[in-house]
């Protein structure tokens, strides 16, 4: 008798997952091997140690496929995510070492970002995903070997994992290598239940708290500032719709995109230090909760890089406009503000976008205090309460149609910047295990491949924290912006350039 066919288990999306653009976030996750190591025991401890943090992390198995309309929701644009056991992800192994520099000798150089070309170290696969054919996988790797080292591409389906859900796949991967090295290397130990990633946790959070779908006339005429806090664009009448191309990053459907340039600056602990008490010294703001160390850094990011977008475009109406006002969106992890009914580890995505606006000419005058710019960002922060995260989760659920979902991101136009942090996560405290790798398995850079976004829009994302202290921040800008920047004193203060 021929055994049964399995059947994959079939979970349904909820509106926050829908919402999110529908891409693959990819980092590089770089590791010196000790001498002597063979890449092909690397590689096997990495294909097992996967098969394990999969059987504790089933969402490593997912699959996200769009979903027909029904009877039961006759809206299209739906997705759900498919499990099965025979999914498990294959490390797809890619031997550089004939052509590539030693890893110590890219270490010495701060891992220039203009080494890590994405069509060498990205899987091709994360490009050619179809919704409709074979699905998008949750997690697409690649161990990229080099002489002395291994460069780990991992490609997260941004529909299924954000930032914090990110993080702790990493982190249980991260686990499971040490497990199949039997180095326990004091980690501390990580256990997520198997309700953490049931995606019905936060409809059903929401509806128990009395929420409701907002009516035709309410969706219809919600304000801008709702939708923003999803990271969105109100939706567009049909007539406008047709009227627009989707919402892509690939760089042959959008317009020639101007010379653009990456730089990797480092901000070290001290220097960090410095610019949090400058930046949450009081002012007569009346803001009643002091700004944080990451308001502070979100605080030089913007005014700085703004005088630098300003000065390269004098005459850009965004920017000389009588009351032009500049905005900066960051991201907000929602898990703890929501709901406590969320479990801390919910591996879904729930991201919201905090945005601040300040006038151009007061943004980057040196009359306005850091101090004022870090307070005002906090302040924006702050108005962020719990029942305007439902009511902006309210407009998500009652989208027509989540695959005409519009972003204000991608895009080079106006005097909008959108900054992601990771300082919240100390991801390069994982340890990967020490019988392989030097340093006990640390991570030495985490980085995303290079000019990922040129074509679409500028970028900003500040990197996780260091165990000794400091950071680095990955920003990529036109190229006369980025020399203005780059000579830019009150920055030159807090950021030194690492590597282009």
């Amino acid at each position: 008798m021929p055994s049964a066919i399995v059947q994959p288990q079939r979970f349904a999306l909820n509106p926050m997952d829908n919402v999110m653009p529908r891409f693959y976030a990819n980092f590089i996750l770089t590791f010196g091997l000790k001498p002597g190591v063979e890449f092909s025991e690397v590689h096997s401890l990495l294909q097992a140690s996967l098969e394990t943090a999969a059987n504790e992390l089933p969402i490593i198995r997912r699959r996200v496929f769009s979903v027909a309309p029904d009877d039961t929701d006759p809206n299209p644009g739906r997705l759900e995510a498919r499990e099965h056991p025979g999914w498990t992800p294959q490390v797809i192994y890619n031997d550089l070492s004939a052509s590539w520099p030693d890893y110590d000798d890219l270490m010495d150089e701060g891992l220039p970002q203009d080494t890590l070309d994405g069509a060498q170290l990205v899987p091709s696969v994360h490009a050619k995903w179809d919704l409709d054919g074979e699905g998008a996988s949750a997690c697409i790797v690649q161990a990229n070997f080099i002489e002395g080292g291994l460069l780990l591409s991992v490609c997260l389906f941004h529909s299924l994992v954000d930032g914090m859900s990110g993080s702790l796949l990493l982190k249980m991967w991260a686990k499971c290598m040490r497990q199949h090295q039997n180095d326990d290397s004091g980690a501390a130990s990580l256990a997520i239940t198997p309700d953490c990633c049931n995606y019905d946790l936060v409809p059903e959070a929401w509806a128990a708290e009395g929420n409701k779908l907002p009516s035709p006339e309410e969706f219809a005429n919600s304000d801008d500032d709702a939708w923003r806090l999803l990271g969105m664009l109100p939706p567009l009448s049909p007539e406008k719709l047709r009227a627009r191309a989707a919402f892509s990053l690939d760089p042959s459907k959008a317009q020639p995109p101007p010379e653009m340039t990456t730089t990797i600056f480092y901000v070290s602990a001290t220097a960090f230090t410095k610019l949090t008490a400058l930046a949450t010294t009081p002012t007569d703001s009346g803001v009643s909760a002091p700004p944080t160390a990451n308001d502070a850094l979100m605080a030089l990011l913007w005014r700085c890089i703004m005088r630098a977008r300003a000065a390269a475009d004098p005459a850009n109406p965004a920017y000389a406009a009588r009351g032009a006002l500049a905005e900066l969106d960051t991201t907000l992890d929602g898990r703890l503000l929501f709901s406590e009914r969320l479990p801390w580890a919910y591996m879904g995505t729930l991201i919201f976008i905090a945005t601040t606006r300040m006038a151009v000419t007061s943004l980057i005058s040196p009359a306005t205090s850091l101090a004022t710019v870090a307070h005002t960002v906090r302040s924006a922060v702050d108005t962020i309460t719990r029942s305007r995260l439902h009511a902006s989760y309210g407009l998500a659920a009652a989208m027509p149609d989540f695959s005409e979902a519009r972003y204000p991101f991608a895009t080079f136009e106006g005097a909008e910047a959108c900054f992601t942090s990771f300082l919240g996560l100390p991801l390069m405290e994982m340890r990967f295990g020490g019988k392989v790798f030097r340093n006990g398995g640390l991570v030495d850079h985490l980085r995303p491949p290079r000019r990922e976004f040129d074509a679409v829009c500028r970028r900003c994302v500040v990197l996780p924290p260091r165990p000794a202290g400091g950071f680095e921040v990955l920003l990529s800008l036109k190229r006369e912006e980025m020399a203005l920047l780059e000579a830019d004193k009150e920055f030159a203060q807090f950021a030194q350039v690492l590597c282009h």
